[in-house]
């Protein structure tokens, strides 16, 4: 059985679409609560369906996870919106390194979306990248840039941000989301785009 896992992190960021993700899962299974304290009895069959990166480490050492990209990967029913043959960057994230299975779900997933994928440099398991919670950089000797003051934070992400040529980038990492958004580049969470209605323009 499944059980997916909603994200507090991004039910926070985007209330409304985490509202549609919910009610689209609780017709299919059961919804568990924060991964920090549900206390649901698990059967060796079951498998988490998470969005976040912090809930897989939290919940993988208890039960099988599988990301909800692999997941809406496999099923023949999902209808995907068009966009068209958009370009847009896509950010993989530093905590998905050693995930290859998240990198090629998510990469089919904007395929059938009709997305032209533009990819960076740093991608896949070779990503510097989880916005200010791990930033690689020769000038600093600590990844977490979120030590640092704001206004470090800010500078540094400014130039990241500029690879990306004021283009949309995609994330499936809500801190990602967060380090682009605070180096002033525009950005959208995979959710969103999977759950984007024709007469919702979010881009």
């Amino acid at each position: 059985m499944y059980i997916y896992y909603p994200s507090c992190n991004f039910t926070a960021m985007h209330p409304q679409i985490a509202k549609e993700v919910n009610e689209y899962f609780k017709e299919k299974m059961p919804i568990a609560k924060c991964c920090k304290i549900d206390q649901r009895q698990l059967e060796k069959e079951d498998v988490a369906l998470y969005v976040c990166q912090a809930c897989r480490k939290q919940i993988e050492d208890k039960e099988q996870t599988m990301s909800v990209w692999e997941y809406f990967d496999q099923l023949d029913d999902f209808i995907f919106p068009d966009y068209h043959g958009q370009k847009m960057y896509l950010q993989d994230c530093y905590r998905d390194c050693d995930h290859p299975e998240v990198h090629q779900a998510v990469r089919n997933l904007l395929k059938k979306m009709n997305i032209e994928v533009i990819e960076i440099e740093k991608n896949k398991e070779n990503s510097i990248f989880c916005g200010t919670l791990h930033f690689e950089t020769k000038d600093l000797d600590d990844t977490h840039l979120s030590h640092y003051p704001k206004e470090i934070q800010e500078k540094y992400m400014q130039e990241y941000v500029q690879q990306f040529h004021n283009k949309q980038v995609i994330c499936t990492c809500n801190r990602c989301l967060k380090g682009i958004l605070l180096g002033k580049g525009k950005c959208v969470h995979l959710l969103e785009l999977l759950f984007n209605k024709k007469e919702r323009c979010i881009l």
